[in-house]
């Protein structure tokens, strides 16, 4: 008995530490776009491309993040 709680509690630890580098990732992956979102602002309409396209790889990377903090919860 004592063998499955150390196990649970080894898989729990695992969990919350895998859990909030997760949490950690997407809100730099956030702060990252906020900040880039306020710096485009600023900047002419004719850079608007390159804005889009980096805007797009950033968002799938938060999309990534929460696809494994939901496949984490699962667990």
């Amino acid at each position: 008995m004592t063998g499955t709680i150390q196990n649970y509690m080894a898989t729990t630890a695992e969990f919350k530490g895998k859990w909030k580098e997760e949490k950690v990732d997407l809100h730099n992956a956030l702060t990252a776009l906020k900040i880039s979102m306020s710096d485009y602002k600023e900047k002419r309409k004719s850079e608007w491309k390159s804005f889009k396209n980096k805007f797009e790889d950033d968002m799938e990377k938060v999309e990534s993040s929460l696809n494994k903090l939901t496949s984490l919860h699962k667990k």
